[in-house]
């Protein structure tokens, strides 16, 4: 019978406070995008506690494959790596389907190892699928300019594989892709097989499984049952 009374009340001291650290827990988990380049693994962990809306575009894009077969366009050397915006398919180039824009939801700065969207000049709720890796603190330049530059995620693994990228040379491909392609295997012949010398991504999934947050309202459910199955529990006891 002692027994019983023990287990009544560590019902009620223990299960509660667990299954609220459990929920905290829970809550700050942050799911991790896989990028496999050509060059190396590159590990992106995402941040929807700052930018939830742009984490969640990021996500739709990866769960939909539309980044898989996408390559760097836009490689300055100190400054950014982006992606994103093209694909190359069986000797094809083609855009990466993009959705709508998104608002803008600045708040962290733009630091080395950081990633933000890109956007349309002079339109703060402009991004779409483009996003780019900081290469150097551009805090200065890229957090005052056009809203500032959202930063959704932060490289946790892989910066020497970005920073490999960004040392490649590059060439001026012209519209759309633009003037700063970086290139591996310089120099080419003609005809260019573009695939042997395009920084591609391969394939970009996601690296963890995470569990959404339990409600809180859940929680406090859940607590008070303990309390109440606890308190029968000692009733019975003493009675």
């Amino acid at each position: 019978m002692y027994n019983k009374k023990i287990i009544s009340k560590m019902l009620i001291t223990l299960l509660l406070p667990i299954g609220l650290l459990i929920n905290a827990v829970i809550a700050t988990a942050q799911p991790t995008v896989r990028l496999d380049t050509n060059m190396g693994i590159i590990e992106i962990t995402l941040r929807p506690d700052v930018a939830p809306i742009h984490v969640e575009n990021f996500m739709t894009y990866v769960n939909d494959g539309d980044y898989n077969d996408s390559f760097f366009h836009r490689s300055v050397n100190g400054f950014i790596l982006q992606g994103g915006g093209f694909k190359y398919i069986d000797q094809l180039f083609d855009y990466v389907p993009t959705d709508a824009p998104i608002v803008n939801e600045f708040s962290l700065s733009n630091l080395r190892g950081t990633v933000a969207m890109a956007k349309v000049g002079n339109d703060p709720d402009s991004a779409t699928s483009q996003w780019f890796i900081n290469l150097a603190d551009n805090a200065a330049n890229l957090d005052a300019q056009n809203g500032g530059f959202t930063v959704f995620a932060e490289v946790t693994a892989g910066m020497e594989v970005a920073d490999a990228i960004a040392a490649l040379p590059i060439v001026n491909f012209g519209s759309p892709i633009g003037s700063s392609l970086p290139m591996r295997n310089m120099p080419y012949d003609i005809p260019v097989n573009w695939g042997s010398h395009l920084v591609m991504i391969n394939r970009a999934s996601f690296d963890t499984f995470t569990i959404p947050m339990l409600p809180n309202l859940f929680m406090l459910l859940l607590g008070l049952f303990i309390i109440v199955v606890g308190n029968r529990l000692q009733l019975r006891v003493n009675g």
